[in-house]
């Protein structure tokens, strides 16, 4: 199992989520919301057989970190994207919450913070942090308009779609974040 410094995970259940070798070596991070409705809901999800996606990291309301696959592993996170091999190349980081709760100030510092220590133990210079959103693609398999096919907009986390536009995770806000720590 890869640790990597100044990661602390608060909980590490490896358990459930589907984890594969890498196929191509990590460049960026990626951000997500899972979509539970509670800490208690998405942590009853990433134990239930049925579930079939997940990330490195899940952070909770508190700003707790659950580690939920091995960081030197792939997990299912992104699906087709703009950048090929995405669930290798980026590692997949969810805040636990939905389309309409924003995150937490704990869980973007949380957020923050784990996203400065993978720049740091890659040694990243311009390190590369996006949404969901900007690199999800539709394909036929999601979708019969061929129009769309290899266009974003198939996701919309972790920014989400709030009638008074107030982004989920502000991802901007984040990279800023960031780039201050470093």
């Amino acid at each position: 199992m890869l640790t990597i410094p100044g990661v602390n995970a608060d909980v590490r259940m490896h358990s459930h989520v589907i984890q594969k070798p890498l196929a191509a070596p990590r460049s960026g991070i990626m951000l997500h919301y899972d979509d539970s409705s509670s800490d208690r809901a998405s942590l009853e999800w990433f134990h239930d057989p049925r579930c079939s996606n997940g990330y490195t990291w899940l952070v909770l309301d508190d700003g707790r970190v659950v580690e939920l696959a091995d960081p030197g592993m792939r997990t299912p996170h992104a699906g087709p994207c703009l950048t090929p091999m995405a669930n290798s190349r980026f590692y997949g980081i969810a805040a636990a919450t939905n389309g309409s709760v924003c995150a937490t100030a704990q869980q973007l510092d949380s957020i923050a913070r784990l996203c400065s220590a993978l720049t740091r133990h890659h040694q990243w210079v311009d390190p590369v942090v996006v949404g969901h959103n900007e690199q999800a693609v539709w394909t036929a398999e999601y979708t019969s308009r061929r129009s769309l096919w290899g266009k974003t907009g198939r996701k919309v986390d972790p920014v989400g779609r709030r009638p008074d536009g107030v982004p989920i995770i502000d991802v901007k806000a984040v990279r800023q974040q960031l780039l201050a720590a470093l």
